[in-house]
């Protein structure tokens, strides 16, 4: 039984027989369940973002997980230094760090990798990698990176509030 006020203002009972013949403004069954699913679900996402984590909390990666320029090269060369953010976004998916193109690791939520380069400028990028739902992500952002002799440049993996992977410079 459902107590509204009616055109009038008098408090007024509904049972189940009524409600049945009115059910417009009363969602039921699967369009009710779609409703608090829906709003769940905008409650969740709005404003989802990772966290940054500072390199010296980034945990290194495993060397299961790092495929390329793990080597310093002999004579002049640089550090360009990865870092994943943490959080939920994303979390179940790896992301792909690639560096000219070429897959160099993969990294989890607040994971870490450096890798050695000769002094030039690069394009580091990164996608989500896997199966399932992990391969619907967005597609590999890149961006370009100076590398110079005897530095050490950071740059921070992490999925904005809209979803969307990004690859900047970072500090921390």
């Amino acid at each position: 039984i459902f107590l509204f006020e009616d055109a009038t203002g008098i408090p007024s009972t509904l049972d189940a027989r009524t409600v049945s013949r009115y059910s417009a403004p009363f969602p039921t069954g699967v369009t009710c369940m779609k409703l608090i699913v829906g709003a769940l679900a905008v409650a969740l996402l709005a404003g989802c973002a990772t966290s940054p984590t500072p390199s010296s909390e980034a945990k290194q990666a495993p060397a299961s997980q790092l495929s390329a320029y793990q080597v310093k090269p002999s004579g002049a060369y640089g550090t360009l230094q990865v870092i994943r953010d943490s959080g939920q976004t994303g979390s179940l998916c790896a992301m792909a760090v690639f560096i000219d193109g070429k897959q160099a690791a993969k990294l989890e939520p607040g994971q870490k990798a450096s890798f050695y380069l000769p002094p030039d400028s690069v394009s580091v990028g990164a996608a989500y990698t896997g199966s399932g739902i992990c391969s619907m992500g967005a597609a590999r952002v890149e961006r370009e990176a100076i590398v110079k002799d005897g530095a050490i440049k950071k740059y921070r993996v992490f999925t904005g509030g809209d979803g969307q992977i990004d690859i900047l410079p970072t500090t921390l």
